[in-house]
């Protein structure tokens, strides 16, 4: 169907209004849009504008920039990326390492810690003046038979436990006078007492660092070597009750020997043997050193009875141990994977 003609005749409808552009009627296009769709060619091939380059040049201005500026943040994350990398190598490294290092020798210190520290509790609880009373004042324990009264021995008595777990000279034994101004102690007793009191002293020192050393060892233990500890506290829990056997043994069989022998290793000097009358055989007579030993034992064996107890290997001990060691392996095959 043809599109009619405009008539210039002036009695057509339209002939009282203003004349129109019929291009108005069609959508206006932007002229360089239209000279673009003008020389574009009819096969479809793109032709250069220089004006739309300049145009899409400065849009991408600002984006070009960012691009640089990303190129330029590219080796810091490089770096960043290189050290959580390297974090991550270390972190997996350290948990592949699964068995601690010198497992036998930490377990070693542990288990001799035992019957050190357990001996050493024992002698710290004789040398207090709660067992000096205690002895006094039992029935059976042999009174002085030289006039001391069983506050004389209270009081001289708690002198020489006191000097030997202090750090005061001398003069602290040898100024002790009775309340007729004679001298307590000879001064071959108080020699005496001083080296029982750097045996005493040394002795405290050394277990404590012994036992300070255990417990550092026993550090990460529990989750690296599941079991480790408790088979440790164990052992030295039995190490403890077969000295304590061996030492009885000893003694049941010579006291006199015995007590000789014990003397002579930790006093080579000789200045250990007293006559009936002097002060120090007068406060701690032989019956005082036979009870020391039972009380020391009878502690020993009573720590040495509750480690058994705690660190019997039961069937849930030992399940849970190997749980915890199961748990373990199969971290490190994920991890070595």
């Amino acid at each position: 169907m043809s599109v009619p003609s405009r008539p210039d005749d002036h009695e057509a409808p339209w002939a009282d209004s203003p004349r129109q552009e019929w291009d108005s009627l069609v959508p206006a296009v932007a002229p360089q849009e239209r000279q673009q769709r003008d020389d574009r060619p009819r096969g479809g091939a793109s032709v250069r504008n220089p004006a739309a380059e300049d145009v899409a040049t400065a849009g991408a201005t600002p984006s070009s920039d960012s691009g640089t500026t990303g190129r330029r943040s590219e080796p810091e994350t490089s770096s960043r990326d290189g050290e959580r990398g390297s974090r991550r190598v270390t972190a997996r490294e350290d948990a592949l390492e699964d068995r601690p290092r010198a497992l036998g020798l930490r377990r070693c210190l542990m288990t001799v810690a035992v019957p050190l520290v357990t001996l050493m509790l024992g002698i710290r609880l004789v040398a207090t003046p709660a067992f000096l009373w205690f002895e006094y004042h039992r029935p059976g324990f042999p009174t002085d038979s030289f006039g001391f009264t069983t506050d004389d021995r209270m009081t001289f008595g708690s002198y020489g436990l006191n000097y030997i777990l202090n750090f005061a000279p001398s003069r602290y034994l040898s100024d002790v006078v009775t309340p007729r101004g004679e001298t307590v102690f000879l001064p071959t007793e108080v020699q005496h007492m001083t080296d029982v009191k750097h045996v005493m002293l040394w002795s405290m020192l050394a277990v404590g660092v012994v036992a300070l050393v255990a417990l550092l060892s026993s550090m990460g233990l529990r989750r690296r070597a599941p079991g480790a500890i408790r088979k440790s506290l164990f052992l030295g829990a039995w190490l403890t009750l077969a000295l304590l056997v061996v030492l009885a043994v000893m003694a049941l069989l010579g006291w006199e020997a015995f007590f000789t022998t014990f003397h002579e290793i930790f006093f080579s000097g000789g200045n250990w043997a007293f006559r009936e009358s002097d002060s120090l055989i007068r406060l701690y007579p032989e019956t005082f050193w036979v009870d020391s030993a039972v009380v020391v034992a009878g502690v020993a064996v009573l720590i040495s009875a509750i480690l058994l107890i705690l660190t019997w290997p039961t069937a849930g001990r030992r399940q849970r141990a190997l749980k915890r060691i199961h748990e373990r392996q199969e971290l490190r095959d994920r991890l070595s994977a």
